[in-house]
């Protein structure tokens, strides 16, 4: 419930509401979160970076960037495909899986809270 008007946030705010939360709780951004959930899906396999360009609909340089924070923080891993070495796939770590459930748990909550979207909705 927005405090300011008593009426349930719409899709924007909740989206802005959920950037800060995951970025004060889980030094994440959204598009952290985004990544991380994508490799998760995947379930330890590798992702081409090209994939996850495409899921962000974002510059290639905007993605590498990305990936480049968040493999300094621990949370994934990079490497050429050994058949193809133009290809770069990306594996998430132990870390990343363990910052990712916990980024989960916080968007489900928030999403429940604000929009009744989540595993306990009604």
């Amino acid at each position: 419930m927005d405090e300011a008007t008593g009426q349930q946030p719409g899709i924007l705010r909740t989206l802005g509401l959920l950037h800060g939360d995951l970025r004060v709780q889980h030094g994440l951004s959204l598009s952290g979160y985004l990544v991380l959930g994508a490799l998760a899906e995947a379930e330890g396999g590798p992702v081409p970076v090209t994939r996850l360009t495409a899921l962000l609909r974002e510059s290639g340089d905007r993605v590498s960037y990305l990936l480049k924070g968040l493999q300094a923080a621990g949370l994934i891993e990079r490497e050429r495909r050994a058949r193809d070495r133009r290809t770069v796939e990306v594996t998430l770590t132990d870390a990343g899986h363990a910052r990712f459930a916990e980024a989960e748990t916080t968007a489900q909550a928030l999403f429940h809270r604000h929009l009744g979207l989540g595993p306990h909705a009604g």
